[in-house]
């Protein structure tokens, strides 16, 4: 069962990081053309290339979790379809970012093992030249644990300025 909760919490996570770059670098299939529900084609914003700090908040994590900011040099302006983060033995589907007011939202729904259902809806704002927030609410049903029903992951990423040379 523990490793369902913290496999629950990585797709979660791993959802939202898809937004901000993967690995120092944004790969993975872009979500140009996506549509609206108005079905007019959607432009979506990516962030500006360059060296990003990642801070990241967890709610309705067992003892607080936690994670320390994260430096990520971004080198493609992109922004990522949430697919690139399944993890092993998830059936998923996913829809991929669509712009939705001052938003760009995708969603994601997953079988993880052992049968447990987790939904989440990824909501990324902000200008991508100097800041933006990355929010990931998943429901999981069943929950492992009573307040892992929702939980909540906002990350939220500030421009730090050109990468390193090198990176």
């Amino acid at each position: 069962m523990r490793s369902a909760i913290i496999g629950g919490v990585a797709v979660a996570c791993l959802l939202g990081l898809s937004a901000c770059g993967n690995n120092n670098k944004a790969e993975g299939p872009a979500a140009e053309g996506a549509e609206t529900a108005s079905t007019a084609p959607a432009t979506l914003d990516a962030p500006k290339p360059g060296l990003w700090r990642v801070s990241t908040a967890m709610e309705g994590m067992p003892g607080g979790a936690s994670v320390p900011a994260q430096d990520v040099c971004i080198k493609d302006a992109k922004l990522e379809a949430p697919a690139s983060a399944q993890q092993p033995g998830a059936d998923c589907t996913t829809q991929p970012f669509a712009r939705q007011g001052d938003a760009m939202v995708a969603t994601s729904s997953c079988t993880l093992p052992g049968n447990m259902k987790a939904d989440s809806t990824i909501r990324v704002t902000g200008d991508f030249n100097s800041r933006y927030v990355t929010e990931v609410t998943t429901k999981m049903d069943p929950a492992p644990t009573p307040q892992m029903a929702q939980t909540k992951v906002t990350m939220t990423a500030e421009r730090l300025g050109d990468c390193p040379a090198g990176q």
